[in-house]
């Protein structure tokens, strides 16, 4: 055969070369396609599409082909000159792709999809909701494992923390015995106890009335003039200050993600001045500064003021409480006590949270009248809310610095310490109740090796649905108020009718008096507001109620003993917005001719006038504030959702495990005997007690955010 009649790379053209190179391609991915259904009856799919009817025998000569196959395609390439593709697609690329097909599919599971298929009743609309969450679930924290690592995240960060401490070594075995036996429902567990484990914040939330001097108070403690004085702040947003070694500020908005810039820019989203009523839709501002009473971890959060809420009841207003580890109330000490400031103590009593009671603007006292108005106040906080509080003395000008460092250091300092304690006591518990739960989980295994215990069956069976049913809850509830919210429905009309009433029977009483059109008006407009978010929240509370209930009947059913705690998922319903009208000063006058028109028509008649003069500025308000509560429900669901999703994952696994039992090969039976034997503690160190104890405690989250007095009251148990 002649050099022209031999094939090579000049004789065929760069199109034809690459039409071979993807033929052999595609005919290498048929090959793994055969390969796949010759071990069929291995693999481990739900629901295998072929019947394996290629004996042993065959199957070795048919992969022998596919061998000789492969080395011919790989000569033919060679012999063209045609350069063979490298893999430029990472694996964890086409897996991450492959699972958002998965949960596109899952999506259209939901019954808004499937209605298009019938008619739907409630109770299957529910069950798919569930179905849905179940699955979204396991793909998301399959997805966020494959994105960030988690696996290799979780080693690393147990190895740093093994280096501070030994009490985390029984967490590193734990930690491989889940990975090596498959129980990646615990991973989530052990997130959250080294979440719990790293965090050394301890939360001070600072509440005072406007020119109580909150401001100059927080610029005095972190030595610096970051926080604008003499404005005032918008009233809706929190600000987080938290320890970071170089300045910066995050700043959230409902309508854009995060954003990073100079914290020289804080009043412009910070104030009203420069951001009247909210109109950049802020919803969270966090402060990072290098101050060194920040540095182990102290977080001050500068809070809205509560007073708008005066008006409501007690219930209602510990809904806007933040959550924080200590209450520290600032009193103008050139001002009287307000009905504000005891409604801010009381509110924080009832929340278990510990308070301090800051006297400002000691500098312009003397120490006999300092220790005086301080015995004043201690006594009439103590005959008002039957609390006993220390008052301290502060001011933030440098010649009486003493005061101010006398407070931080004779209070926080030791309060911090103190939580750091109670914290480290709480890790160890969590670890023990995980130990417990993940010897269980081996344990059911083992003892459900080839069997399925069918006297069992209906109580699994009812678990698995009664779980089911909360996740399908969960997602309807956060729907339902995502389209209402969506559709700013705060029937402000019953507000503006509500003011005029009031106002017609202030008019009546007092003929000739000067009434305060603008305070009824302002507390009419917030009632109607209050009792709107009061259903939300009733809402997100009875809510956070049924998965505690549902997850607590569902772990007795399954002999489960790690349970949630009475408050843990309640606790999680706070922090709401808080809504202020701003000024609400309308020309409003008493109707000349009322008798003649009848009370009703002369009502309606001036709230129509009322709703002409505030209703623009108004509602353009409660569109912000609207915007601003759908990120709070949002957050509130998702956090709910993961609480609820680190019990549930375990509790379906055991379910699955008792319920279909499935053969053990000897030597992974023996491995988990070893693995067994490995967690089991010493009696006089047995957790399975104490582990029952704080699990039906309300003071005992399994979660990071943990309050101070949550881990003190579960201490004392």
């Amino acid at each position: 055969m002649d050099s022209q009649s031999t094939p090579n790379a000049a004789s065929l053209n760069e199109f034809q070369s690459r039409r071979l190179r993807i033929t052999c391609q595609y005919i290498d991915k048929l090959l793994g396609d055969i390969e796949q259904n010759l071990h069929v009856s291995a693999s481990k799919a739900a629901f295998p599409r072929l019947a394996q009817d290629v004996a042993p025998a065959q199957r070795r000569t048919i992969e022998d082909y596919i061998s000789r196959i492969r080395a011919q395609l790989v000569r033919v390439l060679d012999g063209q000159g045609i350069p063979r593709e490298k893999p430029s697609i990472p694996a964890s690329r086409a897996i991450h792709v492959a699972l958002g097909a998965i949960d596109i599919a899952v999506e259209e599971l939901k019954p808004q999809y499937m209605r298009g298929y019938g008619d739907l009743p409630e109770s299957a609309a529910t069950e798919l909701n569930g179905i849905a969450g179940e699955l979204r679930s396991l793909v998301s924290n399959l997805d966020r494992y494959l994105v960030e690592g988690i696996g290799q995240e979780l080693k690393s960060r147990l190895q740093r923390l093994e280096q501070k401490s030994n009490d985390l070594e029984i967490l590193s075995k734990i930690e491989k015995i889940v990975d090596d036996r498959g129980l990646v429902e615990f991973r989530a567990t052990i997130e959250s106890i080294l979440d719990r484990a790293e965090d050394k914040t301890f939360e001070i939330a600072v509440f005072g009335r406007v020119s109580s001097g909150k401001s100059s108070l927080l610029n005095a403690i972190l030595e610096t003039d970051v926080l604008p004085v003499g404005v005032t702040p918008i009233t809706a947003v929190p600000t987080r200050i938290e320890y970071g070694e170089k300045s910066s500020m995050r700043v959230s908005s409902a309508e854009a993600p995060t954003k990073t810039m100079e914290v020289t820019r804080l009043a412009e989203f910070a104030t009203e001045q420069q951001n009247p009523e909210n109109a950049k839709r802020v919803t969270r501002i966090i402060v990072v500064l290098p101050a060194a009473r920040l540095r182990e971890g102290v977080t001050l959060v500068d809070t809205p003021g509560l007073g708008s809420l005066a008006t409501s009841g007690a219930k209602e207003t510990l809904a806007y409480l933040p959550k924080c580890d200590l209450g520290v109330v600032l009193i103008d000490g050139g001002s009287t006590l307000s009905r504000e400031d005891l409604q801010v103590l009381s509110t924080l009593q009832r929340a278990a949270v510990p308070a301090n009671v800051l006297l400002s603007k000691a500098d312009l006292l003397s120490a006999d009248d300092r220790e005086k108005i301080s015995e004043y106040v201690r006594q009439h906080i103590a005959s008002e809310c039957n609390l006993e509080v220390r008052v301290h003395p502060v001011s933030v000008l440098p010649s009486h610095k003493d005061l101010l460092n006398r407070w931080f250091e004779g209070q926080i300092l030791p309060l911090y310490g103190y939580s750091q304690e109670l914290r480290t006591s709480s890790v160890q518990r969590k670890i023990g109740a995980l130990r417990e739960s993940v010897f269980s989980a081996l344990r059911a295994q083992l003892e459900h090796n080839g069997t399925s215990d069918g006297g069992t069956h209906d109580e699994i069976r009812a678990a698995e649905a009664r779980l089911r049913q909360a996740t399908g809850l969960i997602e309807e509830t956060g729907a339902d108020w995502e389209r209402e919210l969506e559709r700013n429905s705060f029937d402000v009309q019953n507000g503006y009718l509500a003011a005029s009433a009031r106002l017609m029977d202030e008019w009546g009483r007092h003929p000739s008096a000067v009434v305060s059109t603008e305070k009824i008006i302002r507390e009419s407009i917030l009632q109607t507001i209050q009792q709107r978010v009061k259903n939300l929240h009733d809402s997100l509370e009875t809510l956070a109620v049924r998965l505690r209930d549902d997850l607590k009947i569902s772990a007795t059913c399954l002999g489960i003993a790690v349970m949630p705690g009475e408050d843990e998922f309640q606790s999680l319903v706070r922090g709401t917005p808080i809504f202020d009208p701003g000024s609400l000063n309308a020309s409003t006058v008493r109707p000349r001719f009322s008798a003649l028109f009848g009370r009703r028509s002369a009502e309606k008649r001036l709230a129509r006038r009322l709703q002409q003069e505030l209703g623009g500025a108004l509602n353009k308000t409660l569109g912000t504030y609207s915007e601003v509560l759908r990120e709070w429900t949002r957050l509130v669901i998702n956090q709910l959702t993961r609480r609820f999703e680190i019990y549930a994952g375990g509790y379906r696994a055991q379910a699955e495990r008792i319920a279909g039992g499935r053969d053990l090969v000897p030597e992974y039976a023996n491995g988990l005997r070893e693995d067994i034997r490995l967690l089991e503690a010493p009696k006089s160190n047995s957790v399975d007690a104490e582990v029952q104890k704080q699990f039906e405690s309300e003071e005992t989250p399994l979660f990071p955010g943990e309050t101070m007095q949550h881990a003190r009251k579960g201490e004392s148990n």
